[in-house]
């Protein structure tokens, strides 16, 4: 992991002391055993973590409120979030309330790391796995912004997460699954469910547009 930190901070266009700064601060304390798919990150804590500050509009949130989102003790977010500050990711802000803690787009991992989360703890890995739970689901899709992010167009971070269900599923069934799915990522998730017929045909002015613009299948 040592090498592929340092090799990460090289691509970000940081100098040696900046990536070894970077790599000693990630690296410090690595008693966690990183997910399995995703070994660049000490642990899912890290990832989702990161995820919801990096992903999306900019925001500033508590210590407390972190640890309601993520449903882990306020102990193990205050430890994460002093590693990522440390290698300066991540900015805390005090205040008379207590910590405050945001995205620092100034350091020179900001973009790629970004992009990384996007692929790994972003939208469709989440979406994916919370509409994955319903078994009727046949197809699943991201549309809109996000959509576009997936596939490389540029622009700003989008506020909220459009998704089209295709399936013999109720509303109430795709609901809860976007409130899941929101609850994750710290942004809104609007469903769209349409039976397989109606997917197929082309009497839906609506589907029309989607198909017309960027989709990402999850």
């Amino acid at each position: 992991m040592v090498g592929s930190a340092a090799e990460f901070g090289r691509r970000a266009g940081g100098g040696p002391a900046g990536y070894a700064h970077v790599t000693r601060a990630f690296l410090r304390d690595v008693r966690a055993r990183a997910p399995a798919p995703f070994p660049i990150f000490r642990s899912n804590l890290q990832g989702e973590l990161l995820a919801r500050l990096l992903l999306g509009p900019a925001r500033e949130v508590s210590m407390l409120d972190l640890a309601v989102m993520l449903r882990v003790d306020l102990a193990s977010v205050m430890r994460e979030v002093e590693r990522l500050a440390r290698a300066d990711l991540l900015t805390l802000r005090r205040t008379l309330a207590g910590r405050l803690v945001s995205r620092n787009p100034d350091s020179p991992l900001y973009e790629p790391l970004t992009r990384l989360l996007m692929l790994t703890f972003g939208p469709a890995a989440v979406a994916a796995e919370e509409f994955g739970r319903l078994r009727a689901v046949r197809d699943l899709y991201l549309f809109g912004a996000w959509a576009a992010r997936y596939n490389g167009v540029p622009g700003d971070q989008p506020i909220d997460v459009e998704v089209l269900v295709i399936g013999e599923i109720t509303h109430a069934a795709a609901h809860d699954a976007a409130q899941e799915t929101a609850a994750r990522l710290g942004l809104p998730v609007h469903p769209v469910v349409r039976t397989p017929t109606q997917w197929q045909g082309d009497a839906d002015p609506f589907l029309r547009e989607i198909r017309a613009g960027p989709l990402t299948e999850l």
